[in-house]
């Protein structure tokens, strides 16, 4: 079978450079969404006031899949590994804050 993946797009910068920047674009637009009233400063401190901040931040990260499968679809391996990197910084970081 022929290798259908393009190596133009397949490294494992480019995957974790989108996902990082997935989740805070989706983060952002629940933010105008939701709250587009608020000053993002008052936002943020009324997410950490709450209690609210983490779980939110942990939902974000959910396109990260779509991201990392739509890279395994078109067997880019290597992207995929770098949005499963970009996954794990976010889960140890909200795991941290949680026991701090």
């Amino acid at each position: 079978m022929k290798y259908l993946g393009n190596s133009k797009y397949d490294s494992i910068v480019l995957g974790t450079l989108l996902g990082l920047f997935t989740p805070l674009v989706v983060f952002m637009l629940y933010y105008f969404v939701r709250y587009k009233g608020m000053y993002f400063p008052a936002y943020l401190h009324y997410l950490n006031e709450g209690g609210t901040f983490l779980p939110i931040l942990s939902l974000c990260v959910v396109p990260n899949l779509l991201t990392f499968f739509i890279f395994i679809w078109t067997k880019r391996d290597k992207s995929a590994r770098g949005v499963l990197q970009a996954t794990f910084v976010f889960a140890i970081y909200v795991c941290i804050m949680k026991m701090i």
